[in-house]
């Protein structure tokens, strides 16, 4: 059995900036391969493909560009799984519990130019490895920059913070960075310690029998303090738009496109900016979250990529409970497709790069991501629920099979008297797809109009921003714990 995730070839070409799939079918593979300097690897994959009993590939569209450069289509559709542990609503308190900690970092980051709310403040993110056209980077940051313009000019409240993970060539932390984690810290500390002071005094002035006066509660060292840390949180450059000092700068593709489309951290924009170019992890000393943790802290994570043979990333959002954009030209994004029947309900959003022009894609990215931004707290805790009960799609358990059904057919083939322990299903014998969410049908049900995602105006007008520490478990929200019926 041979598995290809990616033909060699294929991520060659479309790391040239090459239009890839409208002249998938009218390369010359030898000549390719030559141009490039892998027609030794190339005449080995194909090789391998040729001679195998079973050939299998990750996704529909791997399998098309395999029939055309690797001269072979897959005989089985090998989809991509995960070891999914659902965990009931116990993802939602993760994601607030993280979200904080991203907010003490965004503290840092920003300081001295905080002048948003942080809690109408929304963490986007994009992360892989550093193809900046492959993973839909340049998109990304276009659509950004349309998404700001959105919120300056409709005069929205709310912030996006957008991350951009991808691991880059770099020495070390910036100064300034750095800096900000330290005057945040030396700020938390003496807050710290004039609550412990005034609770002292508050406990004594009530234990005389009297009401505390506001006027007496801070002395004129507590000021003194309080003051010295002001000042020294302030500043009149703007936040940076990087965590590290990058090789190269001038030459780095993202901070090009950041400098070209004018994303700089200003003052007046809505849309902020960090590129954190290395990988996460629990002992980074301004973040401290790892990958998985960051993952869950955010509220949407984006991956319009070009060439994805499969696509990881949106899948590990989708298992815990976070909503994502993904694109048609991913495997992912075409396996939601075929299983679901409204992806968008369930927080999945498939940005078109398949049959419209770029200007197109990155005008619906970017409305996409301004839709999101405008839907509520209550809106965003519904759609997390859906999103996860999706887990059980990206399955191992479920996905299984088709690995098992591969073997055994090679199997047959070498020793067509071979009689398999157990009955294998077909792969298109079992296709199961995931109904639309029943609050998508609301507007057949309940009179007047409907939110976001078809949510109910009635459901949607409960106020939870004010209530910050509210209890997910305690929330009633639609069937959370009910799994959706399976179509065969």
């Amino acid at each position: 059995v041979f598995t290809t995730h990616a033909t060699m070839l294929g991520r060659h070409l479309c790391a040239g900036a090459m239009d890839f799939y409208n002249y998938l079918a009218s390369f010359n593979v030898d000549v390719e391969a030559g141009k490039r300097k892998i027609y030794h690897r190339d005449c080995l994959e194909r090789a391998a493909a040729s001679l195998a009993h079973v050939f299998t590939t990750v996704s529909e569209i791997t399998g098309d560009e395999a029939l055309h450069l690797i001269k072979r289509g897959p005989d089985v559709i090998t989809p991509n799984g995960l070891n999914v542990k659902r965990m009931s609503h116990e993802f939602q308190n993760l994601h607030q519990v993280y979200k904080e900690k991203i907010q003490k970092f965004v503290h840092g980051h920003f300081y001295g130019h905080i002048d948003f709310n942080l809690d109408k403040t929304l963490f986007f993110f994009i992360a892989g490895r550093y193809e900046f056209g492959n993973k839909g980077g340049d998109v990304f940051i276009e659509a950004l920059a349309r998404l700001n313009h959105y919120l300056k000019a409709c005069g929205s409240d709310v912030t996006v913070i957008a991350f951009i993970i991808f691991p880059a060539k770099n020495r070390s932390f910036n100064v300034e960075s750095l800096k900000g984690h330290a005057v945040t810290k030396s700020l938390q500390e003496t807050v710290e310690e004039i609550q412990v002071k005034l609770g002292k005094r508050i406990y004594e002035s009530c234990s005389r029998g009297e009401a505390p006066d506001p006027k007496t509660l801070l002395s004129g060292d507590d000021l003194v303090k309080l003051k010295r840390v002001v000042y020294a949180s302030q500043r009149s450059e703007w936040p940076p738009i990087t965590t590290h000092d990058v090789v190269d700068p001038e030459k780095d593709l993202v901070l090009g496109a950041l400098n070209r489309c004018q994303l700089l951290n200003a003052p007046t924009d809505r849309v902020k900016i960090i590129f954190h170019p290395d990988f996460l992890n629990s002992d980074n000393p301004l973040l401290g979250l790892s990958y998985e943790e960051f993952i869950r802290g955010c509220h949407l994570g984006c991956f319009p990529s070009y060439y994805e043979p499969w696509g990881y990333t949106p899948a590990e959002c989708t298992v815990m409970g976070i909503p994502s954009i993904t694109s048609n030209l991913s495997g992912f994004g075409c396996f939601i497709q075929e299983h679901v029947t409204d992806p968008k309900a369930y927080g999945i959003y498939i940005i078109d790069r398949k049959f419209i022009s770029v200007e197109e894609s990155v005008r619906n990215l970017a409305q996409t991501m301004f839709d999101f931004s405008q839907m509520t707290r209550r809106q965003r805790i519904l759609q997390r629920n859906r999103t996860e009960r999706l887990s059980d799609l990206l399955d191992w358990k479920r996905l299984h099979k088709y690995y098992t059904e591969s073997r055994v057919s090679a199997l047959m083939r070498v020793y067509p008297d071979y009689v398999p322990q157990y009955t294998t299903e077909s792969v298109g014998s079992n296709i199961y797809k995931f109904p639309k969410p029943c609050s998508s049908y609301a507007s057949s049900v309940h009179q007047g109009g409907q939110g976001h995602g078809g949510i109910p105006e009635a459901e949607c007008s409960i106020d939870l921003e004010a209530d910050s520490s509210i209890d997910i478990e305690g929330l009633d929200l639609e069937e959370s714990n009910e799994r959706p019926p399976i179509e065969v």
